[in-house]
């Protein structure tokens, strides 16, 4: 983010005086040839952010050949991102802060929208809890050296209280809607383990020491027990959004060429004009 800030510093010092003129003034500007949207580096900010925002598309590829050893996923996510805010980021200043035509002004739009829901998945993935069952096993073993048979009860409350499975197929809207009562689930789960684990009977009278590693044993059985709910929920959204996403771009693929030819037809060619 601190590179592409640079980036985006740099290329606004280059023609500020050009991008805060007004319209009118812009073509008297010692600039207007080249900062232009058809002007020689104008054009080109557009065709290299193009050639970034396709590019972008191969993490779609990637994600469908999930088996085959291309390198990471982490690795392509974040590339996914990198190639989608330095295509926008260089389109933007392609179009020099105007939109004049409907085309234009609609492929704007369309590239907002997807890098606004692009950037909102991306904070959904990283807030998306990873239950962390190994630490629930060292817990519980915890538990039951000083509540003996507390693992068997927290096992038992855990069965009862289920996660509820996620109809992977149901709209983006509905999902949304249904978060209150996720949380509420996670809630409820999470009051139930501590219930089970505070009514068990202890090995005697805990000392200081023991009373401490049974509150910390507790607090992570519950983490885990509200966190397995919190995780079906929102891997199921971050699904959805995906494919609401992976729409967006889509309709973008189809817009992009339009504007392409538009301009191409009107003579704006960068270096391939005759």
């Amino acid at each position: 983010m601190l590179a592409l800030s640079v980036l985006a510093y740099a290329l606004w010092d280059l023609g500020e005086d050009f991008y805060l003129s007004d319209l009118e003034a812009r073509v008297e500007h010692s600039g207007y040839q080249t900062l232009r949207p058809g002007g020689l580096v104008g054009h080109g900010y557009g065709i290299i952010g193009t050639v970034l925002i396709l590019a972008n598309l191969l993490y779609l590829a990637r994600r469908r050949l999930a088996r085959w050893s291309l390198g990471s996923m982490a690795t392509w996510l974040n590339l996914h991102v990198l190639t989608g805010l330095l295509g926008s980021l260089l389109i933007l200043f392609h179009s020099a802060f105007q939109f004049r035509t409907p085309i234009a002004l609609v492929t704007a739009i369309s590239l907002g929208v997807v890098v606004v829901t692009g950037i909102a998945g991306r904070y959904l993935y990283a807030l998306t809890p990873r239950p962390d069952r190994a630490a629930l096993e060292q817990a519980l073993v915890s538990l039951d050296e000083l509540a003996p048979g507390c693992s068997a009860r927290v096992y038992h409350a855990l069965a009862i209280h289920k996660v509820t499975q996620v109809d992977t197929h149901r709209w983006l809207l509905t999902k949304l809607a249904a978060v209150p009562k996720w949380v509420r689930d996670a809630r409820s789960r999470g009051f139930l383990v501590s219930y089970v684990i505070e009514d068990a009977p202890v090995a005697g009278v805990l000392e200081r020491q023991e009373r401490r590693r049974f509150r910390k044993a507790k607090r992570v059985v519950r983490k885990y027990a509200t966190r397995e709910v919190v995780a079906v929920g929102a891997s199921s959204l971050l699904q959805s959004w995906r494919g609401f996403h992976r729409l967006l771009a889509l309709i973008l693929v189809l817009i992009v060429p339009l504007h392409i030819a538009v301009a191409w037809i009107y003579g704006y060619r960068w270096i391939f004009s005759e």
